[in-house]
């Protein structure tokens, strides 16, 4: 069974274990994945690292043989976004003013979760994603048509520096509607198509250029949202395909 299925697997599982008991603690009980994390409430714009252990105990777990293995999912990645190493951050709480959402695990057959607690309150962003031509962020919708390229670049708000490129620590992730970070399927998740993945929304860090695809095929609309980090300075911006 390819990763990918398993992912899908483990997702159904435990969408039929939400259903049936409604309660986090049971669903808890039947997970062989234990996650924790130094603090399960986050204001928007903070970050914190997950660990995963093979359940040995409900209160105690051991390290996972092969943790490079591991795989993450969100339930919201509008509100409570997850990078492919478990770094965990709040971008929003859809305006309300505490929201939650879960973040799962998979490793092999195995897989758990962990419910966070979302404030309204927090630092928000510390790095800019700046478009030329300039889009406002949080003003004007940041839309490309079809095959459209746009020019960017990422900025530290406090100091001003580019960190565009990798090259100076800044890591992309992206999402696709599916909760899965930088997922190539996304239809495995959402049912619908895989038009607009990782496989084909392009971001060039090194000449600072996106490029949207060529098609959205049949969706009226496509939703990305770019994440990007460097060290301790996060950002994220949405960015919606059109057609032309």
């Amino acid at each position: 069974m390819t990763l990918a299925a398993q992912l899908t697997k483990s997702l159904a599982a435990v969408a039929i274990m939400m259903s049936l008991v409604g309660c986090d603690r049971l669903l808890r009980l039947k997970e062989d994945l234990r996650l924790t994390a130094d603090s399960t409430s986050l204001g928007i714009g903070e970050s914190v690292q997950l660990t995963v252990q093979r359940k040995v105990f409900w209160f105690r777990g051991e390290a996972l043989t092969e943790p490079s293995k591991t795989t993450y999912w969100t339930t919201s990645e509008s509100a409570l976004v997850v990078e492919r190493d478990g770094w965990v951050t709040c971008v929003g709480t859809y305006g309300k003013p505490t929201e939650s959402a879960w973040i799962s695990a998979t490793n092999g057959k195995s897989h758990g979760h962990l419910s966070f607690d979302l404030r309204s309150e927090g630092p928000g962003p510390t790095l800019d994603l700046v478009t030329s031509p300039f889009v406002p962020c949080c003003a004007t919708l940041l839309t490309l048509k079809e095959g459209q390229q746009m020019r960017f670049k990422i900025r530290a708000r406090a100091s001003g520096r580019e960190l565009t490129s990798t090259a100076t620590g800044t890591r992309y992730t992206l999402f696709f509607g599916s909760g899965v970070p930088d997922d190539p399927r996304p239809s495995l998740i959402t049912g619908g198509t895989d038009a607009v993945s990782a496989r084909t929304f392009l971001l060039d860090d090194k000449q600072g250029l996106m490029v949207a695809p060529d098609s959205i095929a049949r969706l009226n609309h496509a939703r990305v949202i770019v994440f990007f980090r460097n060290g301790p300075l996060v950002g994220w911006r949405e960015i919606v395909v059109i057609h032309k």
